[in-house]
């Protein structure tokens, strides 16, 4: 469990302070509030972030990722208890699933099979502790699975159709997991959803002619790729 003085560094100041200024003092107090009882309550740490340089990453893709940093969890179930879905039938797939946060989220929600992509080992293994600590101390019956691997040459199960994106990377790699994501869809046509968080900049699904953008917020965009 983290302790209230290990949060109190120069990069969770940082971000309070890039919080304040973007959304205002009384929702970043709310994520704060948040992300704070998420790990009390199950006892886990999700809220430091890491740096990519102090990780084991084996990937040419290591310098077009971005640092660890967990999904806020007001964010997280006020964007994703909007999509019309049902979860006890659905599978989560989070792409750069670091600590393993939007992963619990997604199994608090209910999602039938949760599924962790991440190139880190160090984030990776921190990952499964995390799930461990969580299903002891939750009543989730989602199955999990935690994958490391680089997201390009990730294949898409056919029966993954809610996809999250927490800022994981850069245009050029989101490119190229579309490509895959496409070929998952071409074998098994069926609604996928995808769910990118503060994309700053990486418009590669706006881009593709194929993912049809359903809502807009500031929290990010949520699209949906239909038969």
């Amino acid at each position: 469990m983290t302790s209230i003085f290990r949060l109190i560094n120069a990069a969770n100041i940082a971000r309070v302070f890039r919080n304040i200024f973007k959304v205002g003092p009384i929702t970043t107090f709310r994520y704060i509030v948040s992300d704070l009882l998420f790990d009390r309550r199950y006892q886990i740490d999700t809220i430091n972030t890491e740096r990519l340089d102090n990780l084991e990453i084996d990937s040419v893709n290591k310098a077009s990722g971005t640092y660890y940093e967990g999904v806020n969890a007001y964010v997280f179930q006020k964007i994703f208890s909007g999509l019309d879905v049902d979860l006890s039938q659905s599978c989560f797939v989070d792409y750069g699933s670091g600590k393993g946060k939007a992963m619990c989220l997604a199994a608090e929600m209910g999602f039938k099979k949760v599924i962790g992509i991440e190139f880190s080992l160090d984030l990776v293994e921190t990952c499964k502790k995390n799930l461990e600590i969580f299903r002891q101390k939750s009543a989730s019956k989602s199955d999990f699975e935690v994958i490391h691997m680089d997201a390009t040459e990730y294949s898409l199960p056919s029966d993954a159709n809610v996809l999250s994106f927490f800022n994981p990377f850069n245009e050029a790699v989101t490119d190229q997991v579309i490509e895959k994501i496409m070929e998952s869809y071409a074998q098994t046509p069926r609604m996928i959803w995808v769910v990118h968080l503060y994309p700053q900049g990486n418009l590669a699904f706006v881009k593709h002619p194929r993912f049809q953008l359903v809502r807009e917020s500031n929290e990010g965009l949520i699209f949906r790729l239909a038969p």
